[in-house]
């Protein structure tokens, strides 16, 4: 490098890569996240459905059994009563009289019995069609995402691909002794945190530590130098004025 803006423009252009690339891989990363959460939205909705039906069936086939308790009761209050007809003895006719009664008080608890479980299941299956729908949508809405996902990954990837390129040839253009620390920051944090502008004459733009008016000259001076607190390589912006004071 023959100056201090050559250093700082490969350092600023680094930078802005580095980020470029931080948010096209955070775009990345988003859709396959948001694409996971709403598989797990199926997952919970289709286990809600399996639920609900369930308990809906227990419902139904509760109300077939109190329905057939009712028709059943209807046969045996009809055999008796042609049993009545037939009886020979005044005894047995008692006796059936006293089992027809009986039949016919029972009838009126089974049809309460049976209307009211038939309400319960009929008014439950509303939860049933509920869940279905919302399974429905979170399904719909996966596949949405999932081709808009499809149909933009590629063109990120794309993206991804000329911002490296574009950073391998501005990362060789630093000196060793700042490019021995640019990659060992690379390494450690990662790209986008590898780098820091000095913001308001004095402070990292990273984590706002005001810097040292020696680690200012340090800079000036064409020599590396990273921040005291947050570990990154810091460099001056192009309106940068030394001020001692």
């Amino acid at each position: 490098m023959e100056n201090s803006s050559d250093v700082r423009d490969v350092l600023e252009r680094i930078h802005e890569l580095q980020l470029q690339l931080v948010e096209l891989n955070g775009r990345l990363r988003r859709g396959a996240l948001l694409l996971k959460s709403q598989a797990a939205a199926i997952q919970k909705n289709e286990t809600a459905l399996q639920t609900v039906t369930s308990e809906y069936q227990k419902l139904h086939a509760y109300a077939k059994q109190k329905e057939l308790e009712v028709a059943q009761n209807d046969l045996n209050l009809a055999k008796r009563k042609e049993q009545l007809r037939e009886a020979k003895t005044n005894k047995e006719y008692q006796a059936l009289q006293l089992q027809i009664s009986a039949d016919e008080a029972a009838r009126g608890v089974l049809d309460d019995e049976a209307l009211e479980a038939i309400e319960k299941a009929e008014k439950f299956h509303a939860n049933v069609e509920s869940a279905n729908q919302e399974l429905n949508k979170s399904r719909e809405l996966y596949e949405n995402t999932k081709s808009r996902y499809a149909e933009s990954k590629p063109k990120i990837e794309s993206d991804i691909a000329a911002v490296n390129e574009l950073l391998t040839k501005e990362e060789v253009k630093l000196p060793r002794e700042f490019k021995e620390i640019y990659d060992r920051l690379v390494r450690s944090m990662g790209g986008g945190e590898s780098l820091a502008v000095v913001e308001n004459q004095r402070y990292c733009g990273a984590c706002n530590h005001q810097i040292p008016i020696n680690s200012l000259a340090i800079i000036m001076q064409k020599k590396p130098i990273t921040c005291s607190s947050c570990a990154r390589l810091l460099y001056i912006p192009k309106d940068f004025v030394f001020e001692k004071g």
